[in-house]
C-alpha cells in the first residue's frame, strides 16, 4: 500500500507564492536582419493571466511597439510589428557589412522609465535580445546600472548568433556574424548585479520567467 507524502506547509505556501508572483515585463529585441527567428520564439501563452509584458525594439534609434498590457492579442501584434520593421534589403551585404550601430544602452533604459512608479508589488523584468556591438556602452554602463537599480527591475540578456547564409548555393558552409563580445561582456556585469542572467547559447522563455519570480 502507497503512502501519501505530506509536504511541510511552509513549502506549500512557498510554492504557491512562487507561482502566484505577477510579473512587469517588458521584452526589448533588436530588431536587424538575423534576429527574425529569436523574436519569433517570444510567445505571449509562456505568460501567466495575471502578468503584464510590453514589447520595445530597437536598433540605433529605440521605439515603444506596446506598453505594459494583460491583453495577449496586442502584445503578439506587437512583436509582429517588431519582426516587420527588419529590412529584409539590408540582408544582402556580407558579414563586414552588418555591422551598423545599435542603440543596447538606449533601450534599457526606456524598458525601465516604461515601468512608472516602484510602487507595484509586481516583479519587474526587462528581456533584451540582441546581435550587435553597441559602441558607446561602457561609457554608458553605470548610467544603465542605475536605471535597473531606479526600477528595481532583473535584465535578463539572449545573445543572438546570427548566420549568414552562403552567398553562392553550392557553398557547404555557412558563414557567422561577429559575435558581439565587449557588449555581451558589459551586460553580463549588469545582469548579475540585477538578479538576472545572460545566455549566450540556448534559451527558452518559460525558464526565464520561472527564474524572474524567485525571490
Amino acid at each position: 500500500m502507497s503512502k501519501r507524502i505530506r509536504w511541510p506547509v511552509c513549502s506549500v505556501l512557498f510554492v504557491a507564492s512562487l507561482s502566484a508572483q505577477e510579473l512587469d515585463v517588458m521584452f526589448v529585441p533588436e530588431t536587424s536582419p538575423g534576429t527574425e527567428q529569436a523574436i519569433g520564439l517570444i510567445r505571449s501563452k509562456e505568460l501567466k493571466e495575471s502578468d503584464r509584458a510590453g514589447a520595445i525594439g530597437f536598433r540605433e534609434s529605440v521605439q515603444l511597439m506596446q506598453s505594459l498590457t494583460q491583453n495577449r492579442d496586442a502584445l503578439d501584434t506587437a512583436l509582429q510589428r517588431a519582426g516587420t520593421r527588419i529590412a529584409v534589403g539590408l540582408g544582402s551585404g556580407r558579414g563586414g557589412a552588418m555591422n551598423f550601430p545599435v542603440n543596447v544602452a538606449g533601450a534599457i533604459q526606456e524598458a525601465c522609465d516604461k515601468f512608472g512608479d516602484c510602487d507595484s508589488d509586481r516583479k519587474r523584468v526587462i528581456i533584451l535580445l540582441f546581435a550587435s556591438e553597441d559602441r558607446g556602452f561602457s561609457a554608458r554602463l553605470e548610467s544603465v546600472r542605475a536605471a535597473l537599480r531606479a526600477a528595481k527591475a532583473r535584465l535578463y540578456v539572449v545573445v543572438i548568433q546570427r548566420v549568414l547564409a552562403p552567398e553562392f548555393s553550392t557553398r557547404p558552409t555557412i558563414d557567422n556574424y561577429p559575435f558581439p563580445v565587449t557588449t555581451a561582456q558589459l551586460l553580463s556585469q549588469i545582469t548579475a548585479d540585477s538578479g538576472g542572467r545572460i545566455y549566450r547559447r540556448a534559451w527558452d522563455l518559460k525558464s526565464i520567467l520561472a527564474d524572474a519570480r524567485k525571490p
